[in-house]
């Protein structure tokens, strides 16, 4: 009775506890394939869920992506800026594409510009990132983005 016992806990155990993690990394995966690598909008959600555990781990930068993955460019906003609050530079990239899909142009080259200057050559990060976001957004320009960084 007793090594059936210690055989069939660890089952118990296991059923028990659900795999945060497995679930995150699952999230993680079907956005960067289904949304970013596909365009396929359905998958929304996907981001969103990983974008909110990303902000709530305070993991910023990171967050403000998948919010702009998961349509949420306002979210995208403030996580990117608590992100600069850390000196994520990078965050800047973020901000600056949500503030030109919400239109605000002004306040788009404002952070793509900062975006500019603290990276220097940033061709290997908007091209992927702003073809990316020109799959999810019909009205996101890559080129004006793109101009928009130069002064």
């Amino acid at each position: 009775m007793k090594k059936l016992l210690i055989a069939i806990l660890p089952l118990f155990l296991l059923a028990a506890t659900p795999c945060t993690k497995c679930s995150l990394n699952k999230a993680q995966m079907k956005c960067e394939f289904y949304v970013a690598k596909k365009g396929d909008l359905s998958k929304i959600g996907e981001c969103k869920q990983y974008a909110d555990y990303l902000y709530n781990t305070k993991v910023y930068g990171k967050a403000a992506w998948y919010y702009l993955l998961a349509k949420e460019p306002k979210r995208a906003i403030e996580a990117g800026k608590k992100a600069l609050k850390m000196k994520e530079d990078y965050a800047n990239e973020y901000i600056g594409a949500a503030y030109l899909i919400m239109n605000d142009k002004q306040k788009a080259k404002e952070y793509l510009q900062k975006f500019q200057q603290n990276i220097g050559d940033s061709r290997f990060f908007t091209s992927n990132d702003f073809a990316i976001l020109g799959r999810i957004y019909n009205d996101f320009d890559e080129n004006e983005a793109k101009r928009l960084m130069r002064k």
